[in-house]
């Protein structure tokens, strides 16, 4: 399991977030015996920030496990901004956790991924038209929007 898995959930999130009150979950098994859970918060159909809403996939046969989370929102220089955490236990998986960023109107964005230890391997962040790229070895590649 990768960090593809992330899009993936995100876009499972969005389809199945409807409803009104109370949480939902929906068990999906794929053809390899892989679950994939997916909790979503009811009445958040519209919200661009469904907090409480999530998706786990597990691998029964290797113990293996990806989730997210939508855990709140948090105000960064005046703007309101989703966060939603990934964690993974894969071994193979050079990533463990990213904690991702949004704002509404997706013109803000912030992405940064640790490794199981809690080291920061990267940071992509977005804002005011500018993007910034900083690896684990702290290289910075900074360009700006449209280029």
């Amino acid at each position: 399991m990768t960090l593809k898995w992330l899009i993936v959930g995100i876009l499972l999130i969005s389809i199945v977030a409807s409803g009104c009150g109370g949480k939902d979950t929906q068990t999906i098994e794929t053809e390899d015996g892989q679950k994939i859970d997916i909790t979503t918060e009811q009445g958040k159909k519209d919200s661009w920030c469904p907090v409480g809403s999530s998706w786990k996939m597990s691998n029964p046969a290797s113990g293996e496990e990806v989730s997210l989370v939508y855990t709140g929102t948090k105000e960064i220089d005046g703007v309101k901004m989703c966060i939603a955490e990934y964690k993974s236990n894969n071994p193979e998986d050079k990533v463990a956790k990213v904690e991702y960023m949004f704002s509404e109107d997706n013109e803000r964005f912030s992405w940064i991924s640790y490794d199981a230890n809690g080291k920061v391997l990267s940071k992509w962040e977005t804002k005011d038209g500018k993007t910034t790229f900083i690896d684990e070895s702290g290289q910075i590649m900074e360009f700006e929007s449209g280029q």
